[in-house]
């Protein structure tokens, strides 16, 4: 069958004004020197022919094809198409469902964009462009930014009973609700995120960008029309070939490594379903199979060369004979290829579909005893590894690093004290220094809750920008400048700050302000730095406070100085002061965690020295 030709009768002209595609193509680079308009045509050849490929009981056939639109130094073309099948319910060959699928190639120079409408389509026509090879993960990448509001995650360890082997989560900041230590053994395998770059947005607004860096692919938006499907294009190709990466917000996730050195023999490999790797809808039919060998078969493995195993798969207490996999790690990227041995078992038929399972580096994951896994087209080492605290270090000149709060003299109280003339306490640095407008004043609502029971030693509440913030301060036991960490001075501090989470609901704020007015400490109350008679205003404002509300939650000990963390997290380090900053670091990494669960930021303050 030649191309543009249906097998169901004539191949219609297909007009551009007629197409909206949905911005999500996998992009992919030449291997050879062609480029332009001659790659192009390559790769529609190739998409014709699949789109034209039939295979019982699934009949397809291109149904329009496009001219080729030339824009710029990008080329365009496009066709139609129509898949016939009968549903999964039945094995009759009526009734019969119809799907009508698109595929658009856009070209720039030796750079293509692919776009599919059904996802297995565009899956099968990336394996069969041989001359092409998808774009580096690290390209893709820069599609990548902060705020996360959707994150797919994959486990490179064992799998078990006790830890999911992947999760979807979704939020509005996910790279604050990863947890550093739990979350180790997942990498990422897509986001979505709102990376800076200017000329996606859309009514002055970021663009929310979807990217899954292992698949070379990413997903913007339905395009208005065909002149903004082109614009989008022209966009997202000038970033993949010129774009920076922004600092990585799933650092603390496992990472891909560039060789094999170390790596054990294998033990294990799973199949993961389609439905769970992609943020496509997967047909009925697939969704089936893959599940199939997913859920149904089982799977003995023998360990051979480097990553290489021998598999011998059961489907139904049926064997189906041994395959030797080739696993081979070429630029970063996993290849494996498939070959039965000995004697078959099971229909043809079912051989050729384990097979292409098996060999299908998206499905397929593989364990080896080192600690390393073959995921998702690329070779993953997980396990622990210390992860360090992000510190907010700040300047404590003129204060005593080691008085928490002033001296009380006798008839008065701590209410009238604090941040009094020729008070250097940090409780005097939190009224002074800590809530400032742009010109270095107070500003917002402060109160002191110090004492038993207490809420936080200070709340404040910026009712501009609608912040409440927890406050809870340590005095440090030493004031050398020399002097080290000790994970104890943080312990008690950190698990109050952990256990008053809850008072960061504006509910039970207000509930608890109300309740502590009578004690001596309800008059320590500031307004833009203007002392207040008692807490009334700061009760009503409490109140008043409406959804949403940003949180936060602070702990101010100055033990740890910017010296000492330098040095701890550097080569030379001796063995117990690392230690007791990487002590340090998951304590408050933990409490970041809990933080995060009830919608807050949590901040620690130390001393820059």
């Amino acid at each position: 069958m030649t191309a543009g030709t249906s097998a169901r009768g004539h191949v219609k002209k297909l007009a551009f004004d007629e197409l909206k595609p949905f911005v999500a193509p996998v992009l992919l680079q030449a291997k050879d020197a062609i480029a332009g308009e001659p790659l192009l045509k390559s790769i529609i050849a190739v998409a014709t022919k699949e789109a034209n490929a039939s295979r019982s009981p699934r009949k397809r056939a291109v149904t329009a094809t496009s001219d080729i639109d030339k824009e710029g130094d990008c080329w365009f073309q496009a066709l139609t198409y129509e898949e016939q099948a009968p549903p999964s319910w039945t094995s009759a060959a009526v009734p019969t469902d119809v799907a009508n699928g698109l595929i658009v190639v856009a070209v720039r120079q030796t750079w293509i964009a692919l776009y599919a409408s059904d996802g297995a389509m565009r899956d099968r026509l990336v394996k069969k462009l041989d001359n092409t090879r998808r774009v580096s993960r690290d390209r893709i990448a820069t599609f990548v930014g902060p705020e996360a509001k959707a994150v797919w995650l994959n486990g490179v360890h064992t799998p078990t009973a006790v830890k999911a082997d992947t999760k979807a989560m979704t939020g509005v900041t996910l790279e604050y609700a990863i947890d550093p230590i739990g979350d180790q053994t997942y990498y990422y395998s897509a986001a979505r995120t709102t990376p800076d770059i200017p000329a996606l947005k859309k009514n002055n607004r970021p663009a929310l960008v979807g990217a899954a860096p292992g698949n070379a692919r990413i997903w913007v938006r339905r395009s208005d029309d065909w002149t903004d499907f082109k614009v989008l294009a022209e966009v997202i190709f000038d970033h993949v070939e010129k774009g920076k990466a922004a600092p990585d917000p799933f650092s603390s996730l496992a990472q891909s490594v560039a060789d094999a050195a170390g790596v054990l023999p294998a033990y294990a490999l799973t199949i993961l379903p389609q439905d769970l790797l992609s943020e496509d809808d997967i047909g009925p039919q697939e969704r089936e199979r893959s599940r199939r060998w997913a859920y149904e078969a089982n799977y003995e493995i023998e360990p051979l060369d480097e990553l290489s195993i021998a598999v011998t798969p059961t489907l139904f207490g049926m064997t189906l004979g041994r395959v030797k996999l080739t696993v081979k790690l070429d630029d970063q990227q996993i290849n494996i290829q498939g070959e039965w041995e000995g004697a078959l078992g099971g229909t043809e038929h079912l051989r050729d579909e384990c097979m292409e399972i098996l060999c299908d580096v998206e499905k397929i994951k593989i364990y080896y005893e080192s600690g390393h896994t073959v995921a998702q087209g690329r070779l993953y080492i997980g396990g622990f590894s210390d992860q360090p605290f992000g510190w907010d270090f700040q300047s404590f000149d003129t204060y005593e690093l080691d008085r928490e709060k002033p001296d009380v003299p006798a008839g008065s109280s701590l209410a009238a004290q604090i941040a009094q003339p020729g008070d250097k306490s940090l409780f005097a640095y939190v009224c002074q220094k800590m809530f400032l407008d742009a010109a270095g004043n107070p500003e917002g609502w402060l109160a002191s809750d110090d004492g038993s029971m207490e809420l936080a030693d200070f709340i404040h509440i910026d009712p501009v920008k609608k912040v409440v913030t927890l406050v809870h301060v340590k005095a440090s036991k030493s004031k050398k400048p020399d002097r080290q960490a000790a994970p104890a001075d943080f312990e008690i501090v950190v698990s109050q700050a952990v256990k008053n989470l809850r008072h960061l609901d504006r509910r039970r704020l207000a509930e608890e302000l109300k309740r502590g007015r009578a004690k001596k400490i309800g008059a320590a109350v500031w307004h833009n730095g203007m002392k207040q008679p008692d807490r009334d205003g700061f009760v009503k404002l409490a109140e008043a406070l409406h959804e949403p509300v940003s949180k936060v939650l602070i702990v101010l000990q100055p033990r740890l100085t910017k010296r000492e963390v330098d040095y701890a997290r550097g080569p030379n380090a001796a063995k117990m002061r690392s230690l007791a900053i990487k002590q340090i670091d998951t304590l408050m990494l933990a409490a970041q965690i809990s933080a995060a669960a009830c919608g807050a930021r949590f901040v620690g303050i130390a001393d820059v020295g």
